[in-house]
């Protein structure tokens, strides 16, 4: 009954906004393809026989951890965005590095590469035969998703023009700096449409937090940005 009421919750939840839609900037702006588009992306790879790195983002809906005949540790993960989900196999080292990510609900950012799943030694006696290899997703790296700003952001710089400068335009910038406090450096561009002068200073007092809601409230107040990746 627990079961039915949980499930019954998470419906209801995904009707009316999608618990991804709070990583909205990460999704936009470090993803590379949607986890939906992860199977074709291999196809097409596999077809050009191409190397392609691929980064997706999504909650784990399962896990399974299991062990081969030999006697070694795998697992068995499943990943859903918005668009759909994908089945990551880990073995090994790679099973061993990256499992304490693979816990139900942890809502986590992969980068991987696609390409040949494993080496083939060239045949000596007939070089002109090669051996199909058929290609997959090798993760490289995962984390949870909430840290991926602060990872890979190395400063935030707000756009703002002399005729936007107002007491109460302070008071709700201040505001909304104070509300996402985070550790991304902040610099400010203020720029005078009129005599042409540009000014560009750092905030030694604080550091935001990059993410869908500041995002939100910054075009809400009409303040351009940019964001200077590591």
């Amino acid at each position: 009954l627990e079961k039915l009421r949980l499930e019954k919750d998470l419906v209801g939840m995904y009707l009316s906004s999608h618990p991804l839609d709070q990583y909205q900037f990460e999704l936009d702006n470090f993803t590379t393809c949607q986890v939906s588009e992860l199977e074709n992306l291999i196809t097409e790879c596999e077809a050009k026989k191409v190397k392609q790195k691929a980064n997706i983002a999504g909650f784990v809906i399962s896990c399974q951890q299991m062990t081969t005949k030999t006697g070694r540790p795998w697992s068995r993960t499943v990943i859903e965005d918005k668009g759909g989900s994908y089945e990551l196999a880990l073995f090994g080292k790679d099973h061993e590095a990256f499992m304490s990510y693979m816990q139900v609900h942890n809502a986590i950012f992969i980068e991987g590469v696609i390409e040949e799943k494993y080496f083939v030694k060239p045949d000596e006696n007939n070089k002109d035969k090669a051996k199909a290899v058929p290609y997959g997703f090798k993760v490289k790296n995962v984390m949870l998703l909430g840290n991926v700003s602060d990872t890979y952001i190395k400063g935030l710089s707000l756009k703002i023009t002399t005729s936007q400068l107002s007491p109460e335009f302070r008071d709700r910038l201040v505001k909304m700096i104070k509300r996402n406090k985070g550790s991304v450096p902040l610099t400010m561009s203020l720029y005078d449409p009129v005599k042409k002068w540009n000014i560009d200073f750092l905030s030694r007092k604080f550091k935001v937090a990059v993410t869908a809601p500041l995002i939100e409230e910054l075009e809400q107040l009409r303040i351009g940005y940019s964001v200077l990746k590591k």
